[in-house]
């Protein structure tokens, strides 16, 4: 029965734990709506909500005050949101359920909505699925088999839960989680194949950029960063495995300089010009690192690589005819 600016920052002050919430302007505040009601089942809260449009907030700084981190299941009968949870675009329409994970940053729109939302404490849900971190902005349809069963539970707890007390609420805790991990935990499984299918996809396309401008001095984490729109941590954790790619960059240009150096078609280039043409500035550096990573010196790797030369060239029957053996090329340029 709340004035509606009254019932705005009432609102505001409930919700906070969870969301930073505004609206559009003050003529929003003026009419805004706002019916709430819920319920203490145990480990879990389940509650209705019914109001005006708004957008929801959820901040680095907002997770450090609150100290929540459940998750937020929710089915929205009525109504929907769009926005990006992390870096996941999100988009809810009416009859979806999403669920969002409180230790992750969210900004999202909602237009005028009815929902139900159920609170679940991690320690609940995250031992029944095997990609917890996969969780946070997925959203199952309401037309789907399982989002159509997780509805109709959902909608059954909520109808009964002005009955339960605190014993029935908690003997139903397990059964709810058990049943949001069945729901969830698949399309999180698949999300992270597909993740990890376009992430190894993206540091190939990479790592065919990095050896195709070996030569540029100007080649560097910073640059192939902007090349690729990808912040400077993401690229680093994507190549963390690899060494870290300034170590990458590094090693594919001393196996660029090691295959000239010892190949007769480069006889023509000193070794300083190699080392240039690689994008290395400091021949004494160079000759250090080359030791260092090949246990031989430039000089000596180009002497071995005259003499392995010859010896293919007159005993190897597998050639092409140009001395090169066959069965190197194809070595070489598997997978190019």
């Amino acid at each position: 029965m709340a004035a509606p600016e009254e019932a705005y920052w009432t609102w505001r002050n409930i919700v906070s734990p969870l969301f930073d919430v505004a609206v559009a302007d003050k003529q929003a505040v003026g009419s805004f709506k706002v019916k709430i009601d819920s319920y203490h089942l145990g480990p879990l809260l389940l509650g209705s909500v019914a109001s005006s449009a708004q957008e929801f907030r959820r901040s680095q700084a907002t997770i450090a005050r609150s100290g929540v981190d459940h998750y937020l299941v929710q089915l929205y009968p009525v109504g929907g949101y769009a926005g990006d949870a992390e870096g996941r675009t999100v988009h809810v329409r009416p009859g979806d359920l999403s669920i969002l994970d409180m230790s992750r940053t969210l900004h999202t729109r909602a237009e005028t909505f009815q929902n139900l939302s159920l609170v679940v404490p991690r320690p609940v849900l995250e031992p029944l699925v095997r990609n917890p971190d996969g969780l946070h902005g997925l959203v199952l349809s309401g037309e789907s088999a399982l989002g159509h069963l997780l509805a109709t539970y959902l909608s059954t707890i909520y109808g009964a839960a002005g009955s339960f007390n605190s014993e029935d609420g908690a003997r139903i805790s397990n059964a709810t989680a058990s049943l949001i991990a069945g729901c969830f935990g698949p399309a999180a499984d698949a999300h992270e194949t597909t993740t990890v299918a376009k992430r190894a996809a993206l540091i190939l396309t990479i790592k065919r950029y990095i050896d195709n401008n070996l030569a540029e001095p100007s080649l560097t984490i910073d640059t192939i960063a902007r090349e690729f729109r990808l912040s400077r941590a993401t690229l680093v954790r994507m190549f963390e495995p690899l060494g870290g790619l300034a170590g990458y960059i590094r090693a594919r240009r001393m196996l660029r300089c090691f295959n000239e150096i010892t190949s007769p078609a480069y006889g023509h280039r000193s070794i300083a010009e190699i080392a240039y043409s690689c994008g290395f500035n400091n021949e004494a550096a160079f000759s250090r690192t080359f030791r260092r990573m090949f246990d031989i010196s430039p000089r000596e790797a180009r002497a071995e690589g005259a003499l392995a030369h010859r010896t293919i060239k007159h005993l190897q029957p597998g050639s092409d005819g140009s001395g090169r053996p066959i069965l190197a090329e194809w070595i070489q340029y598997l997978g190019v």
